[in-house]
């Protein structure tokens, strides 16, 4: 009754987590994908085999297979599209699924007319359905006005307490949109139907989830020899210490997810053959933090990534937020590591597998364009966005021979701080109302954002040169780019529907990139890149012969629509 505590209150402790995989189990994936695929299409094209024994020859009756089923699954299909018993079958499904949708909307449909529309759905297509419900609603709307309104028709609504359906200062729902409805609750102070949540404080808690993962690991296991008995681990990665908060505040519909990730390390091959698998002290690590003390003085230190997304934040200072911080990464290059891990995953043999490309990029693309269509709404639709973006400099290490030693030779290419936030702070609908003239109100009419990307250089360091020291100073005689910074500020207005003002400004400044290379260096670098050893594949490469000629003339012969129809159905049987 107070609304001291949350009604949920989820509470998730795990362990460790551990994932593994070798090269027999990726090959046995890739054999059950080809599988799955070849069943694909075999369910497509059984029905063309030829189940009698009429022909006793395996080539004629292959050649009748692979004929039946092009002709019928991408010839016909074609060509029926022009057939007038085929037109003449869309336009009648189109007229009785008018005809009935009609009725629905009269409210004088049977039972019967549903199911038969419902099996009229399964067999248009959406433009289709959408085109005719449209000019169904269309019909019925004006025969509504065309309708006289009587007396005695009046009387016996009035008697019988029905109010008339086509009467739209009666129906709220039909008049007002529901952005107008949410403009109205707005302007009236009125929070929706639901009064369950009417009592509750602003800031009440309903639903608080927390998981905690101690460890998550992943191991790649493979053979370092082909000799050898038995897997060994050629990589392992290594997450400590996540954790995932998501509260919700059932009053304004809002939310806060929260991810915190502790560290990440990747350790490669193990140099003694005789240390355990499940110890990493003589693995070569190729990615790990950098040093992030929280403080000079304290021995704490910061997590390595921090995620907060927030929804309608309490302070009410805008309407989402989000906050991203990133500490330091160091990543190298390890030769043996990579090598075996590409070995590992390499095919065995040329496997078909079409059809699990195509899904996957159909999903791919799915998810993308659903991801550009949601972000692009959001952009739209936000009016003040409270963002906060940290990345700190990470780098990357390209040693000599792809294996970093103490005095060796390195690369390194330091991709720089990236600093993202929003420049103005405060009430933006407030200091917008504040504002004396148009030409001030418009300037406040814009969110501002402040982009600051620093320190990107890359180093190369010889034999007993300290990159660690070069990459702290600003001009040395090892850098090949200086340190450059590159500065942007970006405007966002918050009214989407006025012409006048531009949707987005973008200003930059970027002072100068100073590029340092001599000839002696040039060839240095060149020596390094050619003593890196790389992966080198065992099988040999499958040449697939190529079809330019036939499908050339393949093509030219389609030029002529009406004898390529002529001639199929010539020697269709």
């Amino acid at each position: 009754q107070e609304f001291k505590r949350p009604m949920f209150d989820i509470k998730v402790d795990l362990d460790e987590i551990s994932l593994n995989i070798n090269r027999d189990q990726y090959l046995d994936l890739l054999d059950l994908f080809e599988f799955q695929d070849y069943l694909s299409i075999k369910s497509k094209y059984i029905k063309y085999q030829i189940k009698n024994d009429i022909e006793k020859k395996s080539s004629r009756k292959k050649w009748k297979f692979a004929y039946e089923a092009i002709v019928n699954e991408d010839i016909r299909p074609r060509f029926d599209c022009y057939k007038w018993k085929n037109i003449k079958t869309h336009l009648d499904r189109r007229r009785e699924y008018r005809s009935i949708y009609i009725q629905d909307l009269l409210g004088k449909v049977t039972a019967e007319q549903k199911q038969r529309a419902q099996e009229l759905e399964k067999k248009l297509d959406v433009f289709n359905l959408t085109y005719v419900r449209c000019a169904a609603e269309i019909e019925v709307k004006k025969k509504k006005e065309q309708e006289p309104n009587t007396w005695w028709g009046g009387v016996s609504n009035w008697w019988s307490g029905n109010k008339p359906q086509d009467d739209p200062s009666l129906d709220l729902q039909k008049v007002m949109s529901s952005d107008e409805k949410n403009k109205l609750y707005d302007a009236i102070g009125y929070e929706g139907d639901d009064i369950s949540i009417s009592n509750y404080p602003e800031e009440y808690i309903d639903i608080d989830l927390g998981i905690q993962l101690n460890l998550l690991e992943v191991n790649v296991w493979s053979k370092i020899n082909e000799n050898d008995a038995q897997f060994r681990v050629i990589a392992r990665a290594s997450i400590p210490d996540t954790n995932l908060q998501f509260k919700r505040r059932p009053v304004r519909s809002a939310m806060a997810v929260s991810l915190n990730l502790g560290s990440f390390q990747v350790f490669g091959i193990a140099t003694d053959p005789n240390e355990s698998e499940f110890s990493n002290q003589s693995r070569p690590v190729l990615a790990r933090p950098v040093s992030r003390l929280s403080s000079p003085t304290s021995k704490v230190e910061k997590k390595l990534l921090e995620v907060e997304y927030e929804t309608n934040p309490i302070d009410k200072l805008a309407d989402f937020r989000i906050k991203v911080i990133s500490q330091s990464l160091e990543i190298k290059y390890n030769a043996p590591t990579i090598n075996k891990l590409s070995e590992c995953f390499e095919q065995d043999t040329q496997r078909n597998l079409q059809g699990v490309k195509q899904a996957a990029y159909s999903t791919y693309t799915d998810v993308k364009h659903r991801s550009y269509i949601l972000m692009k709404h959001n952009i739209e639709n936000i009016k003040v966005l409270d963002i906060y973006l940290d990345l700190q400099s990470s780098y990357f290490l390209l040693p000599e021979n792809g294996i970093y030693q103490d005095d060796v030779a390195v690369m390194c290419m330091d991709f720089g701080h990236l600093i993202f936030k929003r420049n103005d702070q405060g009430d933006q609908v407030t200091s917008l109302k504040e504002a004396k003239d148009i030409e001030e109100a418009r300037e406040k009419s814009y969110t501002k954002f402040k982009l600051k990307l620093e320190n990107v250089q890359l180093i190369y360091a010889n034999r007993n040169e300290s990159w660690e020291k070069v990459r702290q100073e600003k001009d040395t005689r090892l850098h090949l780019i200086k340190p450059l910074e590159l500065d942007l500020d970006l405007e966002k207005c918050i009214y989407t529907d006025d012409a006048n003002l531009p949707a987005w400004k973008v200003a930059g400044n970027l002072p100068n990139v100073d590029l340092r290379l001599s000839d002696k260096r040039l060839f240095q670098i060149i020596n390094h890149m050619e003593s890196i050893p790389l992966p080198k594949s065992k099988n040999s490469t499958i040449v697939v012969p190529s079809m330019e000629s036939e499908s050339s003339s393949l093509q030219s012969s389609l030029n002529n629509t009406e004898q390529t129809l002529q001639a199929v159905e010539g020697i269709t049987p």
